[in-house]
Formats: C-alpha cells, sequence, structure tokens
C-alpha cells in the first residue's frame, strides 16, 4: 500500500513538471517559422526548406553552444547565407523576433547576423544583429527611408556564449542580451534600447540572411568584414516575443521543440527518465 501511495504521489507530480513545461515549449514554440540549429552538420532549416549555403572555411562542427554550430574564423568571405522564402520575406516585413547564441573570438566592425544590401550607413537592411567590436553590439530594422539603428557598448566578452535577441512589434525595436548563466539585460543606448522602429519594414527579397560577415562597411561598396566566432540555434518567430519568453531563450536556456524534430530532448525526457529511474528503485 504504501508504495502504491507513493508512486501516484509520483505520477501526479509528474503530470504537473510536465504539463508545465509543456505550457512553457507551447509557448516558445508559438510563431516559429524558421530555425537552424546546425545539429545536422549543415545549415539546415528545421521547418521550412529555407537551407543555407558555407563558403570559404566556414564549417559546422561540434563546440557549439548545444551540440553541432556554425563555426567562421574570419578569413575573407569565410560565412554562410540563407536565401528565404517569399513566406519568410512577409514574416520579416511586420512584428518578428529573432534570437541567436554568440561565441565571439574576436568582433569585427558590423559582422554578424543580418538581412540587406549593406548592413547600416543608410535603409539598406530588413535587420542587423551585429558585433561592433569584440565587446560591443548593435541592432536595428529600417523602414522606409530609416534606419532605426542602436548601438550597445561593453555587452559582449570574448571567449563566452552570449545569447542575444531582438525583438519588433511593428512599433519597437528592442535588443536583449543574456551572458551564459546570468541574468537578462536590456541594455542602454544612446540612441534608445528599446528604440521606435513602425512597421512596414523593408524587404531586400535578391538578398540571403548573411551569417558571420558585414558589406557595405562606411557605406562602401566591397567593404565587408567577418566575425571570428561562433553562432548557434539561430531562430525566427513571426511575432515580438515578450521579456519572459526571452528569458526562457537565454537564462533557462530553453530550446523550442519546433526548431528541434522530433528527437526527445531537454527538461521534459530529463526529468520522465528520473521518474522511470526512481520507479525502478522502488
Amino acid at each position: 500500500m504504501i508504495r502504491l501511495t507513493i508512486q501516484i504521489q509520483i505520477c501526479f507530480v509528474t503530470l504537473i513538471v510536465l504539463s508545465c513545461a509543456g505550457l512553457v515549449q507551447a509557448d516558445l514554440n508559438d510563431g516559429v517559422v524558421a530555425a537552424w540549429t546546425f545539429d545536422d552538420g549543415k545549415v539546415t532549416d528545421a521547418i521550412g526548406k529555407n537551407h543555407g549555403k558555407l563558403f570559404k572555411g566556414a564549417v559546422v562542427k561540434k563546440g557549439g553552444k548545444f551540440g553541432q554550430a556554425l563555426d567562421v574564423n574570419g578569413n575573407d568571405d569565410c560565412r554562410a547565407d540563407i536565401m528565404v522564402s517569399k513566406d519568410i520575406e512577409k514574416v520579416l516585413e511586420k512584428a518578428f523576433t529573432v534570437s541567436y547564441w554568440l561565441f565571439v573570438r574576436e568582433g569585427r566592425n558590423h559582422s554578424g547576423v543580418w538581412k540587406g544590401t549593406k548592413v547600416g550607413w543608410g535603409a539598406h537592411f530588413t535587420f542587423r544583429m551585429v558585433t561592433t567590436s569584440s565587446t560591443n553590439f548593435t541592432w536595428g530594422v529600417t523602414h522606409g527611408g530609416t534606419e532605426a539603428w542602436f548601438a550597445t557598448d561593453n555587452v559582449l566578452e570574448p571567449e563566452k556564449w552570449i545569447h542575444v535577441c531582438q525583438t519588433v512589434d511593428g512599433k519597437t525595436a528592442i535588443g536583449y542580451v543574456t551572458h551564459e548563466g546570468d541574468k537578462i539585460t536590456i541594455p542602454p543606448s544612446g540612441q534608445g534600447n528599446p528604440h521606435a522602429a513602425p512597421e512596414p519594414y523593408n524587404l531586400f527579397p535578391d538578398r540571403p540572411i548573411d551569417l558571420g560577415c558585414g558589406r557595405g562597411i562606411g557605406g562602401a561598396e566591397g567593404a565587408d568584414t567577418f566575425l571570428d566566432g561562433i553562432i548557434d540555434d539561430l531562430i525566427i518567430w513571426d511575432r515580438a516575443l515578450d521579456e519572459d519568453e526571452v528569458k526562457l531563450l537565454g537564462e533557462k536556456e530553453r530550446r523550442p521543440n519546433r526548431a528541434l524534430g522530433v528527437k526527445a530532448h531537454g527538461k521534459l525526457s530529463t526529468t520522465w527518465g528520473k521518474v522511470k529511474s526512481y520507479n525502478t528503485l522502488l
């Protein structure tokens, strides 16, 4: 009878844990439209067919934040790019979120993750989330002839994993930074963070999402830079995540199940495995 009572109590607690975990995952899964985890050794979109390519020394290998990741060495044209579908272009015209994990060995002037013809110096990009040095980072979107950019200083630390996330809700852009094992921050900016950014955002359908590079530095054609670092878990949502959801990604290191395929992952499978082991011991 005692053993039966204990098993019932364990099952009840397990159901509560699984339900809560499911709700959290459902929130993060809501609106995921594209995701590149690099876990298959390629630049593969886990949701659709927005697969990418590697160029000149860029590799996907072990040593990422989660398993494998994109590693770029800072040499000329060492990068990846991703041409996206018309559906993703439509997502990027209104409210959306982009997040990824970044490990900087050496940050370069305006290199990272962005989409457009030039990474700045005018309304030449849809969004940007790029380093300006090994410690500084710049963000933004564009609308009409306006470059709604904002810079944040001293938010990166070389040789450390950092989660960066930009949300835009059709009115405002917010940049979030979370150092591995630390609390989420909305770092201050001289231009304002949050920053006014009304939709619709400019689209560049003939240009890919660039990973690990920057183009048109200073507004000059052909003036390109290349990041020396690692990029992991690049994800796009068709809505602006709220701060609590971004906190789950950064502080709790949660990963939307939609980005991970059909495997068992994370806290859920770990919790269930522990319960099964405990029942075996009874």
